[in-house]
């Protein structure tokens, strides 16, 4: 009996019900409705889904959630290449910047989950300290051609050939297409800056870990159709000279880049080209 009345009970619960509504004035409205319970319980359920949404909205770990990212964009700034250094991608902070743990994470086009630099700090002592820059005399107007297929980087003044320098360029071949490819891009470009590159460190991802000096004493940075991170810097190991071997970057000895560094300007032509 008792089974019997809950079947009924549950059903009548569930079931449109017709209900004669008094308008006033002699006027009676008809409605279809559920049980009284089965409204109540709605309600009820609306309130509490309700009251957890806006606690989830308003909650302090919300908003911190939300705040991170910020955080991470500001701290963030472009990486050199061999790599594509800068890439990121968002807001550039000049290299003396440095971040609370001592160390900066810059995103690069190859991997921007593991790439690393170690920012320059009172504590960190140079690998490799680039020499003066002397003035140059003579005046003229000096450019830079690149040949990937001779492996050679040509200074000229004026249109006169200064002097040739063996390097390594990007590791596969033909005109850069898309982030993380490893070629060196072709074409007409400038340089945008100069900058001191003798605390740096890479990860070449070959098991060796962070390597010092792995940029040499000096980076020049080229606009490179928009790709990020694109330049003319030295090296920790001149031996891959003459060979592709780059992520895209155009690879001297330390002491070359020294010695054009003094020839370098900003806005300085540099052309690249297959052959």
């Amino acid at each position: 009996m008792n089974k019997e009345y809950a079947i009924n009970f549950i059903r009548d619960l569930f079931t449109l019900r017709t209900v004669w509504i008094d308008r006033g004035g002699g006027k009676w409205a008809v409605k279809k409705r559920f049980h009284p319970l089965l409204r109540s319980a709605f309600w009820v359920l609306a309130v509490i889904v309700g009251a957890g949404i806006y606690s989830g909205i308003n909650s302090p770990e919300k908003s911190e959630a939300v705040a991170e990212p910020k955080q991470q964009v500001i701290a963030s700034l472009p990486e050199p290449e061999e790599s594509h250094p800068p890439v990121q991608r968002e807001l550039v902070i000049p290299l003396k910047a440095s971040s609370k743990r001592g160390e900066i994470v810059l995103p690069s086009e190859a991997n921007p989950e593991t790439d690393r630099l170690i920012a320059p700090s009172a504590n960190l002592k140079p690998e490799i300290q680039p020499a003066p820059v002397p003035k140059i005399s003579g005046g003229g107007k000096y450019s830079v051609d690149v040949n990937k297929s001779t492996y050679t980087l040509t200074l000229y003044r004026d249109g006169e050939i200064v002097k040739e320098y063996p390097i390594a360029v990007g590791k596969n071949p033909g005109d850069k297409q898309r982030i993380g490819d490893h070629r060196t891009p072709t074409g007409n470009f400038r340089v945008v800056s100069i900058e001191n590159a003798s605390a740096w460190s890479h990860d070449f991802r070959d098991g060796k870990g962070k390597i010092k000096g792995a940029y040499g004493p000096w980076f020049l940075r080229l606009d490179a159709k928009g790709w990020k991170g694109i330049g003319i810097h030295g090296t920790h190991d001149p031996d891959s000279r003459g060979t592709m071997a780059t992520e895209g970057c155009i690879r001297l000895s330390n002491e070359d880049i020294a010695e054009l560094r003094q020839y370098a300007y900003k806005n300085m032509p540099v052309t690249i080209r297959e052959n």
